[in-house]
């Protein structure tokens, strides 16, 4: 088992977190996912609802308001697992968080405090493989950056965050499948590297 580690697998819009992160869970016997969307989705798209906004992820409401209660909410539950001992996967975008130096290094105390180690891991696509994931899924949560693309891109730009320990990138060249195995034996090589006496 490995040791308890807080792993952000974090990324812009249609990167494949979700698949990858899914697939590192099955992998680590004591993992845990946190998915953002799966935990908070539908009760910030209540919120921005009853708020009268649109529901998206790119509104002043929804990034003044909302968003600093979504993230620390999933940031209190990580740490309840942590302190239980779990590997605490969390798929969630997470840009703004890892490029600021002051986030990074409380969360890293955080899990200092709790035996745990920190991983954060960027997963990053061309903004033209991004966007025809986005098509291809449909989603109303997507609509806004499709019909404003360039504005979104300057907005949240693709390239890695300064706080990234690790970034893999995860365009359409191979196999799903193969590029699942390449992007775990990754993070795994990482994890050993940095968890001296841990064991798969």
């Amino acid at each position: 088992m490995f040791t308890p580690c807080l792993v952000l697998i974090a990324g812009g819009a249609a990167t494949g977190k979700s698949g990858l992160a899914r697939a590192l869970v099955r992998r680590v016997p004591n993992a845990i996912l946190l998915d953002k969307d799966r935990l908070l989705g539908a009760w910030v798209d209540l919120v921005l609802r009853a708020s009268g906004e649109e529901v998206d992820r790119d509104g002043r409401y929804y990034w003044q308001d909302v968003r600093p209660q979504e993230y620390a909410t999933l940031e209190a539950v990580a740490y309840d697992h942590l302190a239980l001992g779990k590997v605490v996967v969390v798929d969630a975008p997470l840009r703004p968080e890892l490029n600021d130096p002051a986030w990074v290094a409380r969360v890293r105390t955080e899990c200092a405090a709790r035996a745990a180690r920190l991983l954060a891991i960027w997963v990053i696509v061309s903004p033209d493989t991004a966007r025809r994931r986005m098509l291809a899924r449909g989603e109303a949560r997507d609509d806004w950056k499709l019909a404003h693309w360039e504005e979104f891109l300057r907005r949240q730009p693709y390239e890695p965050p300064t706080g990234a320990s690790v970034v893999i990138e995860n365009d359409d060249e191979e196999s799903p499948d193969r590029v699942t195995a390449r992007l775990l034996d990754t993070i795994q090589s990482r994890m050993a590297t940095d968890w001296e006496g841990a064991s798969s």
